[in-house]
């Protein structure tokens, strides 16, 4: 019984409680698919802020090896770095404001055992006198913290900590000196720590090598390790610094290594460490960044509140908003229902009668008619009842020939049992007058033989005037649009074009029809493209009045600046049509006011940078009315702009200034000045010092020949007068130490020249006494004894060449003003050839010359020993694998005329090629020589004013380069 009424129910009902259902699973879809799309959204967003977090951290720690960076570019830049300078670089990098976090900004020394004593004393003489090295003990290698910014509180407790003493410390030393790169050390308490607010720490080092090297071998690298440039870092104050109240909405854990475990925590925002607990949390990520060859684990994860939002929420008020509507639609259906139920008829012709009503029988008599049928056609309902609806208003044309009811369309429509809808015809009114209407006739029958028809007619008089005035006002519409001046388009509310001016047309080169089928964006540069559309998008969202510039493609593909203003366009019910808009051409203004903000940009710039004081006082009143930052730096940095010069300077320092520039004002005449002396109250502190000025005080004249203003333009000498009066002083020193170095460096020639004259008669006895020996014992020695004998002479050759390079060196001093003359590179070049041709044979050496330069002026001796000790060289090292080679050429380069020898043979390594113009520096000891050859030729080429360069390669060979500053010289044949 139940069942059927229930089913009784849903068929009278049907149209209700399929709305129903309908509406509810609708809702129930949209429901789920918005909670997806929430969750999505919140996970996509955890995972960015998670990112940002790992990215905020790597990117802070980059940030503090950079200022490592520059301060170990501070020790190779200076020879030497003072406890002074070190706390001027720390001032003027402003970190406590800059990067919030560092502990400390430090640099620790390495010491071997030998060299502590003399430290520790020169850091005591500094005024330290507590200071020591500590922990104590006995190390091969201590290393010693001297200086740390900010020194004071905590810091003063690492004053003189080993670092390299402590095993964790140690690791991350060793890796920075042997990797020359910043290395970042593990979990440590650090030094800094008093036992209050303790945190983990850990520190950053980069290594600094002796004489600024860079070496590339791990045991150079030991060998000449200077220091550490370091920074510690307390691990809660840091990530505080780094993660600010823009991360409120996250929980971070940094985990020291790889490891996660509780001991290898730096630092967590909350007391609970989540990534240890069964606290399941909704979003969570594990990232790791590197960070000075030092590994860190973040686990990061989203606080409770963190996916509540209003777009979390939104799923379940449409959940609620659709159920309510869902059972509202039902409501509503099941009342209409049963009102249509109540009254049909009535219920027709209420949802029909939207204009004049009229309902005709089988026959085309009027049944009914409503009042605005009456007023339409001027007929009273008893009236319209004599005759046909037809014969009434509707029996002649427009022309006044009479209409045959067998050809009305109403009357058909009746007929064939077919609706009609917005049928245009003509009626007549009582008084005769024909007037435009719009019909729709809905046929209907009942009690399947009774039939009529319900006729719903529209007045379109007005509608038809209306439409011509239109069709009239858009032909002049589009006349005034061809002929304005300025590109029109209209638009849709969906931005797509509806109509465009001949302007556009003509600008565009592209047809009206393909126009009004393409998008506005085929047209606009792709850079433009996206800002356009936001500010299209936006108005139309606001239906506001926009403005917007964009380059727009001509048509010889040329873009070119256009500006758009666009109004919106609103139907005769105030609804948003779309935009008419204007487009004018402005590439060349756009082009002026580049201009004219490119000069007036470097006005400024000129202004403020200019390396000079400048400054503009206006007349009358003697005011400043502009002054550049160096101009107010020279006085303290007191404000000057607003105030007169006698408010803005006291009585001292308007000595001279105040009648210079008051003359000025009264003459008109500029005033120029070299080295003035004036006084200056540099620090606004009431101390007045004396500079020196280049000045002009150039007057600015008005239309009328008035001074309107005067400029003052100072250069500040006061150094250079300072410098010049030291320079006076200094060259009366250094003439008077000149000429003791040259009495002593004679002295020294003397003394070399006469130990090697005096040195020859004995070495000579030598000799002949070891010959002699040979002789008398010639055959009753044993081998060994020979040998001994042998070696003796031996010693004796190396003691008698030494002697000889002593005498030459010498000679070299001397012959420092030898007479030069013209001489040929080729005829040098085979002299020297022939003397060494034993050797060029035995060796199968092959010469290849490109003489560009074919003569030069210079001492014949001291060309004739570069070119034969750079040749001979060249064979006496060669490759053990290949025959030698030696290209020779000379071609001019910069003012210089230079001698290239490069050869093929054995080569010289990277770090040993310093020494190689060494006194008595040999680097291949498998071939005779005294080391002192190179030396020789580099001390001639320098005392004649040329320089000497060489490019070597290991394995590969050598190129020696000779600049010699003489010019090139053309013999006479």
């Amino acid at each position: 019984m139940k069942f059927a009424r229930l089913a009784s129910f849903i068929r009278d009902y049907f149209i209700a409680v399929f709305s129903f259902l309908l509406i509810f699973l609708l809702t129930f879809f949209i429901y789920s698919e918005t909670k997806k799309k929430a969750e999505e959204r919140s996970a996509k967003m955890f995972s960015l802020r998670a990112e940002q977090v790992t990215e905020s951290i790597n990117k802070r720690m980059r940030d503090y090896i950079q200022i490592l960076i520059g301060g170990k570019a501070l020790f190779i830049s200076a020879d030497t770095v003072t406890r002074k300078d070190w706390h001027t670089y720390y001032k003027t990098l402003n970190l406590e404001e800059n990067y919030p976090g560092m502990q400390g900004f430090g640099y620790a020394v390495v010491l071997n055992a030998d060299n502590v004593p003399a430290h520790v004393k020169m850091i005591r003489k500094e005024g330290f006198k507590n200071y020591g090295i500590y922990p104590e003990g006995k190390r091969d290698v201590y290393t010693s913290i001297v200086y740390l910014e900010p020194f004071s509180d905590r810091n003063l407790r690492a004053f003189g900590y080993d670092m390299f003493s402590e095993p964790v410390r140690q690791s991350a030393m060793r890796i920075a000196r042997d990797t020359r790169q910043p290395a970042m050390s593990g979990k440590v308490r650090l030094m800094q720590e008093t036992g209050k607010d303790e945190q983990a720490g850990f520190l950053i080092y980069l290594p600094v090598y002796e004489n600024n090297a860079e070496p590339e071998s791990i045991q150079e690298r030991q060998r000449l390790i200077k220091g550490y440039v370091y920074s510690p870092f307390r691990a809660k104050d840091l990530m505080m610094a780094v993660l600010t109240d823009d991360f409120q909405d996250l929980d971070v854990e940094v985990y020291d290594g790889s490891k996660l475990a509780k001991e290898d925590l730096l630092f967590s925002t909350d007391s609970t460490l989540y990534y240890h607990t069964d606290h399941d949390r909704e979003y969570s990520e594990l990232n790791t960044i590197t960070i000075g060859n030092h590994t860190w684990r973040l686990y990061i994860s989203a606080k409770a509140g963190f996916s509540r939002s209003a777009d979390s929420e939104l799923p379940y008020f449409i959940l609620l908003g659709g159920s309510i509507i869902s059972f509202l639609m039902f409501f509503i259906i099941w009342s209409l229902s049963n009102t249509r139920r109540s009254n049909r008829l009535k219920q027709t012709i209420t949802d029909n009668a939207t204009a004049a009503l009229f309902i005709i029988d089988e026959k085309g008599y009027c049944t009914f008619m409503n009042p605005a049928a009456e007023e339409m056609t001027g007929f009273t309902f008893e009236e319209m009842q004599e005759k046909t609806l037809h014969d009434m208003v509707h029996y002649k044309y427009a022309d006044g020939s009479p209409y045959p009811v067998s050809m009305c369309p109403i009357r058909s429509a009746l007929t064939i049992n077919k609706p009609m809808r917005a049928y245009e015809d003509m009626f007549v009114r009582k008084d005769g007058t024909m007037f435009n209407v719009m019909c729709a006739v809905q046929p209907i029958v009942e009690s399947g033989s009774e039939s009529y028809a319900i006729i719903e007619v529209r007045d379109i008089t007005d509608e038809k005037q209306a439409q011509q005035a239109i069709i009239e006002s858009e032909a002049r519409f589009r006349n005034m649009a061809d002929s304005a001046p300025v590109m029109i388009k209209v638009m849709d509310d969906a931005s797509n074009f509806l109509y465009v001016n001949k302007q556009w047309l003509d600008f565009t080169g592209i047809s009206f029809e393909d126009t009004i089928n393409m998008s506005w964006k085929e047209v606009v540069h792709p850079d433009d493209i996206e800002e356009k559309e936001r500010l299209t998008n936006e108005a139309i969202k606001e239906q506001v009045v926009f403005r917007v510039e964009y380059r727009m493609r001509r048509f010889d593909g040329e873009y070119r600046w256009v500006v758009g203003t666009n109004t919106p366009r609103f139907g005769a019910n105030g609804d948003f049509l779309g935009y008419i808009g204007s487009v004018i051409d402005i590439t060349e203004i756009k082009e002026a006011e580049r201009k004219v903000k490119q000069n007036a940009e470097l006005l400024q710039k000129l202004f403020l940078e200019v390396p000079a004081v400048v400054g503009l006082v206006r007349h009358p009143d003697f005011q400043y009315v502009l002054a550049n930052p160096q101009y107010r730096k020279l006085y303290g940095n007191r404000p000057l702009v607003g105030k007169t010069i006698y408010e803005a300077h006291s009585e001292q320092e308007g000595r001279g200034f105040f009648g210079r520039l008051e003359e000025v004002f009264r003459t008109g005449q500029p005033f120029i000045g070299n080295e003035v002396s004036t006084a200056i109250d540099r620090n606004n502190s009431g101390e007045v010092v004396y500079g020196y000025f280049n000045l002009v005080y150039q007057p600015l004249i008005d239309p009328d020949g008035k001074v309107e203003a005067v400029l003052v333009f100072a250069v500040e000498v006061t150094e250079l007068v300072n410098a010049r009066k030291e320079l006076l002083l200094t060259n009366d020193e250094l003439s008077g130490k000149n000429d003791e170095l040259l009495r002593i460096n004679n002295d020294l020639d003397n003394f070399v020249y006469t130990a090697s004259h005096d040195l020859k008669s004995p070495i000579a006895n030598m000799e002949g006494l070891a010959t002699l020996l040979r002789d008398i014992l010639q055959g009753k020695l044993e081998a060994e004894d020979m040998q001994v004998l042998d070696m003796v002479q031996n010693a004796i050759n190396k003691l008698k060449g030494t002697i000889a390079d002593l005498a030459e060196i010498t000679k070299v001093q001397k012959e420092l003003h030898s007479s030069v003359e013209p001489l040929s590179f080729e005829h040098m070049l085979q002299d020297i050839t022939a003397d060494i041709s034993g050797m060029v044979q035995e060796a199968g050496a092959v010469f290849k010359t490109d003489l560009q330069v074919e003569n030069i002026l210079y001492a014949r001796k001291n060309l004739r020993s570069i070119i034969y000790n750079l040749v001979s060289n060249a064979i006496k090292y060669k490759a053990p694998q290949r025959k030698p080679e030696v290209c020779i050429s000379t071609y001019l380069q910069e003012g210089y005329v230079v001698l290239e020898v490069k050869d093929n043979g054995l080569g010289i390594k990277k770090e040993q090629q310093h020494k190689l113009f060494s006194m008595f520096k040999r680097l291949h000891s498998h071939v005779e020589g005294t080391g002192i050859g190179l030396y020789i030729v580099k001390r001639i080429i320098e005392n004649n004013g040329g320089k000497i360069e060489v490019e070597s390669e290991l394995g590969k060979g050598t190129t020696f380069r000779v600049y010699f500053k003489e010019a090139a010289v053309v013999q006479e044949v």
